[in-house]
């Protein structure tokens, strides 16, 4: 792949200079420094100063502090980086591309003091470790989200598998932002360490992504972020930035509390925060074009309806406030731009701005699935448990998870195969599936509303995940689990395909992860539509999805050999355990008959 430069645009100066205190000349007794009342405890006053830049002058790249010898942790990481070319590359992926996921970094500031940071670094100026660390974090990022040519080019020219490189730019850039202290690296730190949590998500290691989210949290309350107002002194662009990483963490925390149960760590009760105005990138060509923080300011507006709910900031919505729930989400999708909505949403972005239809489905997903939080109870049970003034729930849960996954699946097909580690849609598909499982279990009578369908979304929900398991962990970690529940139930005959055989590469062995990705990067135009498989009777209309960039091994559409129920027992969930209860499903089945 040809490496390209990166397109540096030039930024205006956002710097504010701090005007002399004329009440200086009034002699007064000696009051303490922010750093002594820090020692204290409190948090210090940033409100009159720049938070995006740490010297009067020049870019958040270099240290305005006298040159000393080089920590050893600042050495490691200079010796970490990649050369330019190979950066550049990596960088510009990540704005073009990861950057979009949740729009963390400006993209004309943090290219103009990436510009500033190499030609300070050629010229021997000192760096600052924030930013540094913040140029490694976005490599590290960048790596997990590179296509098949690219990742060969890499690992080709640099010698190292560009997990391995990732592994070891997170680990230099971590090394380096333990010596920087709290409230010391301005926004560049805060989002570094956002970058780190979302490093760990990438990986599928979740408690880690949440504890570093609590780290993120904490350092932006030390620059007084969580804040409503500001006062004067502080520039436009300052404030909008601190505004929009506000949101962007005050949306995963509600987020992990819900979908992965875990404490919520900001008290909405506390902060009161102003949501960011999304002009940086107003253009007056293009006014109906939404900003690519647009999808986190709708987040952030979701959580805060959501914390007014009993139980929500808990981390749990109890199936009591269902309706309720029901009812937040259906307003907060009304209230969508054309771009975004529901139905017939304006597509004439789609082609030109890609992030526009990947955060569309983003956000649908997140709807469907909040929907979906208080309804699962109705999918664990009998019909003979449902009381009749809460049948309906039942419906309502399987119209939401068939939608939730149809969402899901076409957040896959505008995601792969460069972002296949993209955690939501596959983590989506597999909690949704396994409790349509469970709904099929519980299904004694056979009635269970849009049956077929259910069971057609289960396999199609296998097939994705077994096809991305040598691509992400998150899919490695949920595929074995699925697959275990999955089996309890037998899928019909009927739509069992002839060869069994597992996928094999062309020299005939098992297929590997870089021959994964081949395969995603290259698959045909009549690439196979695994919805051609819901064609017997029962199933409502002609398959359930579209078609998805992905070609499904034969074997993948084979149901998998039935097991007992008492086999659920043994279940080992590995790293799920810490975030997901299998025992929600209420598979404990011994007592009553089989479902089918």
């Amino acid at each position: 792949m040809p490496i390209q430069g990166l397109n540096l645009e030039p930024r205006e100066d956002t710097s504010v200079s701090l005007e002399q205190n004329h009440t200086a000349d009034i002699i007064v007794p000696s009051v303490a420094s922010d750093e002594e009342f820090r020692v204290l405890g409190y948090l210090p006053d940033y409100q009159n100063i720049s938070i995006g830049s740490p010297g009067l002058e020049g870019s958040i790249a270099i240290s305005n502090k006298p040159q000393g010898p080089m920590s050893l942790e600042m050495g490691d990481v200079l010796r970490s980086i990649p050369p330019k070319p190979y950066a550049d590359a990596l960088v510009q992926n990540f704005l073009d591309d990861v950057n979009y996921h949740y729009y963390s970094l400006y993209p004309p500031a943090f290219s103009q003091d990436y510009a500033v940071w190499w030609a300070g670094k050629s010229s021997g100026q000192p760096l600052t470790p924030e930013f540094t660390c913040l140029l490694l974090r976005v490599c590290a990022c960048s790596l997990a989200f590179l296509d098949a040519k690219a990742c060969q080019k890499l690992e080709t020219d640099l010698g190292e598998s560009t997990r391995s490189l990732s592994e070891r730019y997170h680990l230099a850039a971590q090394r380096l932002s333990n010596t920087i202290l709290p409230g010391q690296g301005g926004l560049i730190q805060v989002q570094q360490l956002f970058l780190t949590a979302f490093w760990f998500k990438t990986e599928a290691r979740f408690i880690e992504s949440w504890h570093a989210l609590s780290s993120t949290i904490h350092e932006a309350q030390e620059l007084g972020m969580h804040k409503g107002s500001f006062k004067s002194g502080i520039s436009e662009f300052d404030q909008e930035m601190r505004k929009r990483i506000w949101c962007l963490l005050y949306c995963w925390d509600w987020q992990f509390a819900i979908f992965l149960s875990r404490p919520c760590i900001i008290h909405s009760a506390y902060c009161s925060f102003e949501l960011p105005n999304m002009r940086l990138e107003c253009s007056e060509e293009q006014l109906e074009l939404p900003s690519p923080i647009t999808h986190v300011l709708f987040q952030a507006q979701l959580g805060r309806a959501l914390s007014h709910i009993p139980g929500v900031i808990g981390g749990t919505v109890p199936s009591a406030h269902a309706a309720t729930v029901q009812q937040e989400v259906e307003k907060w999708f009304a209230s969508f731009p054309p771009a975004y909505r529901i139905t017939n949403p304006d597509s004439q972005w789609d082609t030109d701005y890609r992030y526009v239809t990947l955060q569309r489905h983003q956000l649908h997903a997140i709807g469907y699935m909040t929907r979906l939080i208080p309804l699962k109870t109705y999918l664990t049970k009998c019909e003979t448990d449902i009381p009749d003034n809460e049948k309906i729930f039942q419906s309502t849960a399987v119209e939401c998870s068939l939608k939730l996954m149809e969402t899901s699946h076409k957040l896959l097909e505008c995601i792969l195969p460069a972002n296949a580690k993209f955690h939501y849609a596959t983590f989506m598909i597999f909690d949704t599936a396994a409790f349509l499982c469970s709904a099929i279990l519980h299904d004694r009578n056979r009635n269970l509303p849009q049956r077929g369908d259910v069971i057609e979304t289960i396999r199609l929900a296998l097939n994705v995940i077994e096809m991305l398991r040598p691509l992400t962990k998150t899919a490695a970690l949920c595929y074995p689990v699925l697959a275990k529940i999955a089996a309890t139930i037998p899928l019909p005959s009927e739509r069992v395909t002839q060869d069994s055989k597992p996928p094999e590469s062309s020299n005939g062995g098992s297929k590997t992860p870089s021959q994964s990705r081949k395969d995603l990067d290259e698959y045909p135009a009549n690439a196979a539509n695994i919805a051609d498989e819901a064609n017997s009777p029962g199933l409502s209309g002609a398959g359930i999805y579209g078609p998805i960039p992905l070609e499904l091994p034969t074997s993948a559409m084979v149901p998998l050999p039935t097991s007992g129920l008492g086999d659920l027992s043994s279940l080992d969930l590995g790293e799920l355990s810490r975030i997901w209860d299998w025992e929600t499903l209420d598979l404990d089945l011994s007592s009553m008959p089989p479902a089918f």
